[in-house]
């Protein structure tokens, strides 16, 4: 029997906050660098909601250009899940028009996945999850709850949270180790 890893792809396999910062610091110079984001809601104080949407969409509309580089472990990441019997489901919270522009990131940079969701909410997928590989702590506190074994990429923003149910790690190896080792 197949097990199921749901795998968030924004901050996950990319370093996204990069790329909000960038595009934040043309509305507001003033916006903090990413190493100083002790909450997800950065734009709180140097943009509007609508803004910050709208900077979130422009970097999933141009996902497939050159300029936005998966982690160098990202594509033996997936291929270990694979390999290791998961059946892996890329899931983004982002618009159905990124969808395009999403598959092609993913197939340029060949990263292996079964099926890709793309929607407002992924949590859909979590009670037939087995592991879920996030950066939003309230994801994985929902995946948690859910039965399956929650844990992603230590940030700032969700450093305070590390030590709850689910783990929190520097880099996607360790990740694939912990998930691994618990699975």
């Amino acid at each position: 029997m197949s097990k199921t890893a749901v795998i968030d792809i924004d901050n996950t396999l990319w370093q996204f906050s990069d790329a909000l910062y960038l595009e934040v610091k043309k509305i507001n110079d003033n916006c903090p660098t990413p190493d100083k984001w002790n909450t997800f809601n950065i734009w709180e104080g140097y943009c509007s909601l609508e803004d910050f949407i709208a900077v979130i969409n422009t970097i999933h509309h141009n996902q497939d250009s050159d300029q936005y580089l998966p982690y160098p472990e990202s594509q033996n990441f997936l291929l270990a899940l694979k390999e290791h019997g998961f059946h892996v489901i890329i899931a983004s919270h982002r618009m159905l028009e990124t969808t395009q522009q999403t598959e092609r990131w993913l197939a340029r940079h060949r990263l292996p996945y079964d099926e890709l969701h793309i929607s407002h909410d992924k949590t859909v997928l979590f009670p037939d999850a087995d592991i879920v590989v996030d950066d939003l702590p309230r994801t994985l506190k929902k995946a948690v709850e859910s039965g399956a074994l929650g844990t992603g990429l230590l940030f700032p923003w969700n450093r305070a949270h590390a030590g709850n149910d689910f783990k929190l790690f520097q880099n996607l190896n360790e990740v694939l180790d912990y998930i691994l080792t618990s699975s």
